[in-house]
């Protein structure tokens, strides 16, 4: 039937409209370090190191090494570097800053860094044991990536920093939803959580101070609307579906009628 045919030819024409309205995002959104076609680019940034400061609930690996023999038994339980070791003897930053060290007692390295709370280890532990050498870094380092990425989640890692695109890599990066140009990260300092927007489109990104991650921070990859569209489609095919069947037997009935 003319009229039937019609019909199905509008629905067919319609959906693909559909399709491909659900399935246009900006390409911009979708890639890393988009650039604009008229204007030269930029191949070179001043990076910006965060470094990150001692704060409460923080883990410490702490090491003492000293050509005394007599010190070096008191402080040294095992041969073993493990990581396992490095846990259990690690030292936990409580709520006010402190940790309590052998012989010496309470010593505060809140908004301290690696180096300085190293110096300020190595002169209290000083006044009791001659000829020491102090080694501090960080334990349990954890990124927490989620939204759109391949596997979100909290990932360990053993540097003191990464910058923000190693991150994502520990989660196999943002999905095709994923919006690049607006990234959430959500950093912890002096009992206060701040939330960051980043760019990732954009090469000036390594610029950024939260180009590179510290432990704790979290990273949120947004989904581009698409994403949303994308999820309703199979509503929309079963919506189309049914509109059809009705109709085919709507006319089916009318004909025979």
């Amino acid at each position: 039937m003319p009229g039937h045919k019609h019909f199905n030819r509008i629905l067919f024409l319609f959906a693909i409209g559909i399709l491909l309205f659900s399935s246009c995002s900006s390409r911009k959104r979708l890639m890393y370090f988009s650039e604009k076609e008229k204007e030269p680019p930029v191949n070179e940034f001043t990076i910006k190191r965060t470094v990150k400061t001692i704060q409460p609930f923080d883990n410490l690996y702490i090491w003492v090494t000293s050509i005394d023999e007599k010190t070096q038994k008191v402080f040294t339980t095992s041969s073993s570097l493990s990581s396992d070791y490095i846990n259990i003897v690690s030292y936990i930053v409580d709520k006010d800053g402190y940790i309590n060290f052998p012989f010496v007692g309470q010593i505060n390295l809140r908004g301290l860094t690696l180096q300085e709370a190293k110096t300020k280890i190595q002169e209290k532990a000083g006044e009791y044991f001659p000829k020491i050498e102090i080694t501090v870094k960080f334990v349990n380092n954890k990124v927490t990536v989620l939204g759109e990425v391949a596997r979100p989640g909290a990932y360990s890692f053993a540097k003191d920093q990464l910058t923000i695109f190693e991150a994502l890599g520990l989660a196999g990066g943002a999905t095709i939803y994923g919006k690049k140009n607006k990234v959430i990260l959500i950093r912890e300092k002096d009992n206060k959580v701040n939330y960051n927007y980043l760019d990732l489109t954009k090469k000036d990104i390594v610029s950024s101070d939260y180009y590179f991650i510290i432990p704790n921070d979290i990273i949120v990859i947004k989904p581009v609307k698409a994403r949303f569209r994308s999820l309703n489609l199979l509503n929309w095919s079963l919506v189309l579906s049914t509109i059809t069947t009705g109709v085919t037997l709507y006319l089916i009935f009318y004909k025979n009628n």
